[in-house]
């Protein structure tokens, strides 16, 4: 797996300014996957039926052309297969907890991601990323970083994965206040 930031594979709509994008291919040079993670409603206790109740019910709560979820609908590290050469691999996937799903809770049964509107599982994928970007290393405390998942089929985008470390402007202004800035 790798990225490129001049990889034509697609822009994402909502753009962050602080972060920098890029495509990834696979080592082949296919751009279509399919990803699979731990989603962050339904990892915990209970029966297949719970938790399929418990992920229709937050796929209900997710608007889905406006607005974007509170948290993140998958844990991170995500897992990409790609559709020509069945490789698999993790993506940011670190040494660092902060974002990711804890170690003692990964033995739990991980989800394949499908478009909402078509239900097709193959998708393009961008990364945004503040600072350089590592695949396979871990986030700083400050760091923010997205997933952005486009359909092969519908060409509906939406963010995968994410996480945002980086302090509002009310924390820095609390911060230069108090001096620790």
């Amino acid at each position: 797996m790798d990225s490129d930031p001049a990889l034509p594979v697609f822009t994402p709509d909502r753009r962050d300014a602080g972060m920098e994008y890029r495509g990834l291919h696979c080592l082949c040079g296919e751009v279509v996957f399919r990803i699979s993670g731990w989603p962050r409603v339904i990892s915990g206790k209970g029966g297949f039926f719970w938790r399929t109740l418990a992920r229709v019910w937050r796929e209900a709560r997710m608007a889905t052309e406006d607005g974007e979820p509170i948290e993140s609908p998958f844990w991170l590290p995500l897992f990409t297969r790609c559709r020509r050469c069945d490789t698999e691999e993790a993506i940011l996937d670190g040494d660092s907890e902060i974002g990711h799903m804890p170690l003692a809770r990964r033995r739990e049964p991980r989800e394949s991601y499908r478009c909402r509107a078509c239900r097709r599982s193959e998708v393009e994928l961008v990364v945004g990323s503040t600072g350089g970007l590592r695949l396979d290393g871990g986030l700083s405390e400050h760091a923010a970083v997205e997933v952005v998942a486009r359909c092969h089929r519908c060409r509906r985008q939406a963010r995968v994965a994410f996480f945002d470390g980086r302090p509002s402007s009310r924390q820095v202004r609390l911060d230069l206040l108090y001096g620790r800035r």
